[in-house]
């Protein structure tokens, strides 16, 4: 071994450094000086992660830090203050959730909003076209004149 004389007699230690009995069989350093008995033998240590794992990890974490700040209450309501705007309002909405759900700067969590919530808007439009276009098939299929149809029902409503 390295530093140590190992005494047959009574299974004790003595470092080579100072001189001294070690009673520990299984001592790594003497207790006294500090020398290290196991400086020849080799341990098995876990390898470090590469290194370019680590500098990926680094600079992706610099560029998503802009974008994993937290969304403020004030953005928040500006965004969905966009609907009350008369005319254009709604059409101003989209257009934004296009430029949220798809732009490089805007911050995660408003661009997981903005892609969510156009496809709730694109599953809304296609119920509502496919609702419309049964019922207009029901009143074309019935016979009835389109232009009767809308006599009789702005009659009834006066």
């Amino acid at each position: 071994m390295g530093s140590v004389e190992i005494r047959k007699d009574n299974k004790s230690m003595v470092c080579k450094a100072c001189g001294r009995n070690i009673e520990n069989e299984n001592a790594n350093y003497c207790e006294y000086c500090g020398t290290s008995f196991r400086e020849n033998i080799s341990f098995k240590q876990e390898e470090p992660a590469p290194v370019y794992v680590k500098q990926s990890m680094e600079r992706n974490s610099d560029v998503n830090s802009e974008n994993e700040k937290p969304v403020s209450f004030g953005n928040w309501m500006g965004s969905m203050l966009l609907l009350l705007i008369p005319a254009i309002g709604p059409f101003l909405f989209i257009v934004m959730m296009f430029v949220w759900a798809f732009g490089s700067d805007t911050p995660q969590s408003k661009k997981n909003w903005a892609r969510a919530s156009l496809i709730v808007i694109a599953i809304i439009i296609a119920v509502t076209v496919f609702m419309l276009s049964v019922g207009l098939m029901q009143i074309l299929n019935s016979g009835m004149n389109l232009n009767d149809y809308m006599n009789q029902l702005y009659n009834n409503q006066l």
